[in-house]
């Protein structure tokens, strides 16, 4: 709970009034929200007290606080691009989450300095801790705010890395699932440059962020024995702001192509459902590498790759087959400066199983169809700024 749900408890108090003040007296009233006022001021100080050493508190995600916490993001977003319209969610996340494949595959190593500018602190190469094979699942908008001097933005990261720690005598590792939060920071005299690079490298666009501070919420370690894709993929953050309106944001994407598409359908029909249909097509010979109108970002590829050598190392095969999409809907549609994401909520059925080298299944079934909703988000960088066509890339792939 923070300062921001004040108004809120007042707001609906104040709807209430009259039978609030029928069972009890005003006096009793005014005691209530003055301790929740008092709440939050001591809750407000606590946390101050934490950044100042180092340390973001942030609350646990609970249906209450949900929609307020949403609200509370998207006006963030709102007030940065106030005063810098140059600024891109889509080019900081991915920004953020090549910085972080690249900070956990350096723990321990000296290549942690090519890394070194993008953080406030310094980084030290004697870890006995190192990772390798990392593969970003979800990286989600926080926490967003606007202060003084400076602005702050938390993203939440869901991965997964073989993890190594080195005793004197052996190395020992295993596979980890881990969730982190990283606490970026600008000094608000400081905005987006004119001209990014495009998506998939370290650009200019955020050489002014720096992060402040990397918390680990959690880490455990994970069976790595071989399973059906789609039980592997990750479910979306629930911390997501909600989808817009879409009917209100079809215009902009006609205007945004030019013609190149009618709406929201047509995109669906002439690239969303092609280029999903090509990604499992010949899957246990590696064909999702060449997507029909599509590339892959780094993430996604990662995890896809993850998932085939995973099976194929133990002399498995992957099998997804007869893939029948019956709806492809776009939920929502962003657009800024420099680049576009477009959603897409795939609801399918398929056969997904395991098979050994003779032929047997071994996980899944190759007579069962499974039924699956995703959401597939697919970006691209703006035309007028990269002149060129627009090249879709496939970004991430979640379950709902």
């Amino acid at each position: 709970m923070n300062a921001a749900v004040i108004p809120n408890l007042c707001a609906i108090m104040t709807q209430n009034t009259e039978s609030f003040v029928s069972a009890h007296s005003t006096a009793v009233l005014y005691t209530v929200v003055a301790v929740v006022v008092l709440a939050a001021v001591l809750i407000k100080w606590r946390t101050g007290s934490d950044e100042e050493a180092g340390h973001v508190i942030v609350s646990s995600p609970t249906q209450q606080n949900s929609t307020l916490k949403r609200i509370a993001i998207i006006t963030g977003i709102s007030n940065i691009k106030a005063e810098d319209p140059n600024f891109s969610l889509t080019g900081f996340e991915d920004f953020a989450s090549l910085l972080f494949v690249q900070y956990h595959e350096s723990l321990g190593l000296k290549t942690v300095k090519s890394v070194q500018p993008f953080f406030n602190y310094e980084l030290s190469n004697n870890s006995n801790f190192v990772c390798s094979n990392v593969v970003v699942n979800s990286v989600s908008l926080y926490d967003i705010r606007t202060e003084k001097d400076t602005i702050y933005i938390v993203l939440e990261f869901s991965a997964n890395y073989i993890s190594k720690v080195r005793p004197a005598a052996e190395i020992t590792s295993h596979r980890e699932k881990c969730s982190e939060r990283w606490l970026f920071s600008r000094n608000r005299k400081y905005t987006s440059p004119q001209q990014p690079e495009p998506l998939g490298s370290f650009s200019g666009f955020c050489n002014d962020w720096k992060v402040a501070s990397v918390n680990l919420v959690s880490a455990v370690r994970i069976d790595d024995k071989p399973k059906p894709f789609f039980e592997t993929i990750p479910h979306a953050p629930s911390t997501d702001p909600p989808p817009s309106k879409v009917k209100d944001l079809e215009t902009m994407f006609r205007n945004y192509h030019r013609g190149e598409f009618n709406g929201f359908s047509h995109f669906c029909k002439n690239v969303a459902v092609p280029c999903f249909l090509s990604l499992w097509r010949n899957f246990d010979t590696c064909g999702w590498q060449k997507p029909f109108k599509c590339v892959l970002s780094a993430n996604f590829q990662n995890m896809l790759h993850y998932h085939h050598d995973r099976i194929t190392r133990n002399g498995l095969l992957p099998k997804i087959k007869d893939m029948d999409v019956t709806e492809a809907d776009v939920v929502d549609y962003i657009a800024d400066n420099f680049f576009e994401t477009i959603t897409v909520k795939l609801s399918f059925a398929c056969l997904d199983y395991i098979e050994d080298s003779t032929g047997k299944v071994t996980m899944g079934s190759a007579t069962d169809y499974k039924e699956v909703t995703t959401l597939m988000t697919f970006a691209a960088p703006h035309r007028k700024v990269f002149d060129r066509k627009s090249e879709f890339i496939v970004y991430n792939l979640m379950h709902i």
